[in-house]
């Protein structure tokens, strides 16, 4: 997913003059500590200001073309980060990062993930990769820039294994849900907390688009084979072992074997802000429908998730792929609810808390970056170097998974898949 704007706003004056510091300074801890006080400090040791920090790339393809854009724009704004070392199972994708970024290449992960100058990694290969990916990369002592989803829908119980050897190894990870790029949620929450809207009992959220461009990438080399330029075992990883085929490696978000569809390309950017929120844990069950219906494709062009959680609230996602009408994001609670436009909005591009209560005003809080990735890697910076929680946390991205992952298995099983939580993992 691109993104569709570039903050030009912040929601106070003061974080953005500390943001703009941390910028100029690469990242000193007192700068930091005003930024976000009231994130939880990690136990590893936070770089100093002169450190700079070696990224290494993982899946050069068109997302991880913006990633790389990201770190040289910070780079030229004097922000001490280097691009270091790049990887990729298709020589042509990796040459062309090469040339981009001046990064050592490398055909195998795990060879970058040796090479002392990576400090951190950006991880952005096909769903399957991520979290085997991640999980060595922080036992390697990285940390990590990891594009979502957290993991593969069939892959649940690698989301906790990944959280387990982060925070063993005290490694910053922050999950590319660009959604969660905003100072405001800390400010929603803690009206939350004081019954602004009482309990919330109701949750929609939605993402709309006409067309499935974002799924059925461009096939660069009609001719491309597996050979000395093409690894296709790499590639399929642990993925059921099929032979070749061009468009399963070009075009892989279309297969169930490599990607989840809307559910987890498209729903986890609406739904994770309203699970932060909410403060959600998991689910009880979850419901998922929808279906193929104007596109030939494997995974569903109509999705929708139900999931229900122990005393509240029940969530409905859904989303269409042939209609941009979409709708708002909305926590309806027993004594009001709350409203919010996102960056594809034209009008108020904001958060409306409107409580129910005679007397009480309606609240409106701007956005100050959210949808923004560049924003999402500027907190990434500030962590690590400070130590701190990013905004997209990997203990969230767990969480978020879960019902993501039960709705699309409760889509192509036709039934209701319950969550069990003295075991932590999805019942089938």
């Amino acid at each position: 997913m691109q993104d569709q704007h570039s903050p030009k706003k912040t929601s106070g004056k003061t974080s953005e003059s500390n943001r703009r510091r941390f910028l100029q300074t690469a990242g000193t801890a007192a700068s930091l500590a005003m930024v976000n006080p009231t994130l939880t400090v990690m136990g590893a040791e936070a770089k100093g200001a002169n450190d700079r920090i070696g990224i290494g790339f993982i899946g050069t393809g068109g997302r991880c073309n913006a990633h790389m854009n990201y770190v040289l724009d910070l780079k030229k704004r004097g922000v001490l980060i280097e691009p270091v070392a790049v990887c990729d199972v298709y020589a042509p994708r990796l040459n062309a990062a090469v040339k981009k970024t001046g990064g050592k290449p490398y055909r195998n992960y795990e060879d970058l993930l040796a090479d002392p100058n990576v400090d951190a990694v950006c991880i952005a290969s096909p769903d399957r990769h991520h979290a085997p990916q991640a999980i060595a990369a922080v036992k390697a002592g990285k940390d990590v820039y990891c594009e979502k989803p957290l993991v593969h829908w069939s892959q649940f119980p690698m989301a906790k294994e990944l959280a387990d050897a982060a925070e063993k190894h005290q490694r910053v990870v922050q999950v590319g849900t660009q959604y969660m790029a905003d100072d405001a949620y800390g400010k929603i929450r803690k009206l939350i907390e004081e019954g602004i809207i009482g309990k919330i009992v109701h949750v929609q959220a939605g993402y709309f688009r006409r067309g499935d461009w974002g799924e059925r990438m461009r096939i660069p080399d009609p001719n491309a084979k597996p050979g000395a330029d093409l690894d296709w075992e790499q590639f399929l990883g642990d993925a059921p072992k099929v032979p070749f085929d061009i468009s399963r490696f070009f075009q892989w978000r279309l297969y169930w074997d490599y990607a989840g569809g809307p559910a987890t390309d498209l729903l986890v950017h609406t739904f994770t802000p309203a699970f932060r929120l909410c403060n959600l844990d998991f689910p009880e069950r979850v419901m998922g429908g929808g279906g193929n219906f104007q596109y030939d494709r494997e995974v569903p062009d109509q999705c929708n998730i139900i999931a229900d959680y122990k005393g509240g609230p029940s969530v409905v996602l859904t989303n269409s792929l042939s209609n941009f009408t979409g709708i708002d994001t909305m926590l309806r609670g027993t004594d009001g609810i709350i409203i919010w436009k996102h960056i594809e909005d034209k009008g108020s591009r904001g958060v409306r808390i409107v409580p129910s209560a005679k007397g009480e005003k309606e609240i409106h809080i701007p956005w100050s970056g959210m949808g923004n990735t560049l924003r999402l890697w500027e907190n990434f910076v500030e962590c690590i170097h400070s130590r701190e929680k990013p905004f997209s946390p990997i203990e969230l991205a767990v969480r978020v998974q879960a019902p993501l992952s039960m709705g699309i298995i409760a889509h192509r099983e036709n039934k209701v898949v319950q969550y069990d939580h003295k075991k932590q993992d999805i019942i089938v």
